[in-house]
């Protein structure tokens, strides 16, 4: 235990941090090069429009189909523009996904020793937040075995990549601004010393959200905390937002530029329409009218396609070329959200839920089945459960990693809900008079959930796992400090009722 202790709370330096970065790569690369790649697993249900916009790119024609030449716009350029200069770097070959394959592997394997230092990042993230050793190297050590994180970075797919920015985003906006009832010492001394980090916080963030448009949504709740969380005065908290947001947006502005030059209408990434008119839209009118889900969505398809072939015309009509029939899904699924926000509210919190309780493993599962290229047309939380934990025929070593995630996710949601209610209700419930411990760890719950919340509220078209990993760091942090506050009164409990030997 001594030893244990020892290593929990030792400081960080370049050998720890190494060992650190080598294990993470060695399993990751152990899992690709034996398991992933033989299978061609990388090739995930959104590979194959990262495939084609890397190809267009890397054939010199911008982000557009290779079929009609027509301009993409729902795919935001971050993840294809990386993905090629491997294709060009080893020679653009066909068409055809497979026929890739040397250049995909290259850049997978670059993407997992980015991926193997997301550890390091999660670990000062941690001890940032916590000023606790052992919760950073616990936290640190989970996530270089954590199955989400390694088998995404095996993947054709933004998140790894994405995460790599994310979480010194996280590190930089969270250090930005201070909560009423901080410690004095966190404070800092400089009254200008935020702008450094409000400058950092929308870099890193603009740069996740060339990768995943949903950063875009999230710099709406980042500066929302800023305004309802900052202990600075309204003045500091305007100039936080505006500096904030000016920078993020001039750094994503030339994706705007773009498209308003080809459609002549203000967007950065309109696959929210698309999103609703595929997924929440039809599971309505199949509620409402009785019809299939899937008879549901080709009704709504065709009315977006009459609708696009009238607002073509317009635009050509403007000396436009192309609209982005994304934003014509949009004003179909809209009307039908509008008309029934309880069904579109219900339907959007399930997928949330799927969201938040889906198990990693699943993909395991998925791969089993040979079903991993491609989505289901819906999936239910609890049948995907079933199907992991007995239903589907899977190898051995799949049914123990999905029985070691669930006693995982046990005990990280137990430390969750019991945490949330001891640090955040508990207090509010006796006004307060609660000790100056729980008081901190409040603090930091309060600081840090609403970014969970607004990562997950984000997924609720069609939930699974993977969407939840950006914030599952922070979700593992918040769980361990309560493992944590409770481990330390119990040992502060038993120091105080040790019997002290009396001579006779």
């Amino acid at each position: 235990m001594k030893a244990l202790n020892r290593a929990l709370n030792m400081e960080p330096n370049t050998r720890n941090l190494t060992v650190l970065f080598i294990a993470s790569l060695l399993i990751r690369l152990a899992v690709f090069l034996f398991f992933i790649l033989p299978n061609e697993y990388y090739k995930q249900p959104d590979s194959n429009d990262y495939h084609h916009s890397a190809l267009s790119l890397g054939l010199g024609r911008g982000m557009r189909r290779l079929d009609n030449n027509r301009p993409t716009f729902w795919r935001t350029p971050g993840y294809p523009i990386y993905l090629s200069f491997f294709y060009k770097a080893f020679g653009i070959k066909r068409a055809p996904f497979s026929d890739n394959w040397p250049a995909q592997t290259a850049a997978i394997i670059f993407q997992i020793i980015l991926g193997a230092l997301i550890p390091l990042l999660i670990f000062f993230l941690a001890l940032m937040l916590t000023k606790t050793l052992s919760i950073a190297w616990i936290t640190a050590w989970i996530c270089a075995i954590h199955l989400g994180f390694v088998l995404q970075d095996s993947y054709i797919l933004t998140e790894s990549l994405a995460i790599f920015f994310f979480i010194p985003f996280y590190i930089y906006f969270f250090k930005s601004f201070y909560l009423p009832g901080a410690k004095p010492q966190e404070k800092i001394s400089s009254p200008n010393s935020w702008i450094k980090k409000i400058i950092l916080a929308a870099l890193f963030l603009a740069a996740a959200t060339w990768i995943r448009p949903m950063g875009h949504f999230l710099s709406i709740a980042s500066v929302i905390m800023i305004l309802v969380l900052d202990s600075a005065n309204w003045k500091i908290r305007l100039a936080k937002t505006a500096l904030f947001l000016g920078i993020f947006f001039l750094l994503i502005s030339p994706w705007y530029i773009r498209n308003y030059n080809i459609t002549g209408k203000l967007f950065y990434c309109p696959m929210f329409g698309l999103y609703l008119n595929t997924f929440n839209a039809p599971k309505i009118i199949r509620k409402t009218q009785k019809l299939p889900l899937g008879k549901s969505r080709e009704m709504l398809y065709a009315q977006a396609h009459k609708k696009a072939i009238k607002e073509l015309q317009i635009a050509r009509a403007k000396g436009k070329t192309t609209i982005a029939t994304e934003l014509v899904h949009l004003n179909v699924a809209l009307p039908v959200i509008k008309k029934y926000p309880f069904l579109f509210l219900k339907d959007w919190l399930t997928e949330c839920a799927k969201t938040t309780f889906d198990l990693y493993a699943y993909q395991l599962v998925d791969m089993a089945k040979n079903t991993y290229y491609y989505d289901d047309e819906e999936e239910f939380l609890f049948e995907k459960w079933r199907e992991c934990l007995y239903k589907t025929q899977t190898p051995i070593l799949t049914r123990i990693i999905v029985y070691l995630e669930i006693l995982f996710e046990f005990f990280k949601w137990l430390g969750l809900l019991l945490g949330t209610f001891l640090f955040l209700l508990f207090p509010l419930l006796k006004r307060f008079n609660v000790s100056h411990d729980i008081k901190q760890m409040g603090l930091l719950w309060l600081k840090t959930s609403p970014m969970i919340g607004a990562f997950v509220m984000m997924t609720g078209g069609f939930g699974y796992a993977r969407l939840r990993l950006p914030v599952e760091a922070l979700m593992i942090i918040l769980s361990l400090t309560f493992w944590y506050w409770l481990l330390q009164k119990r040992k502060n409990y038993t120091h105080k009722n040790d019997k002290i030997p009396v001579k006779k």
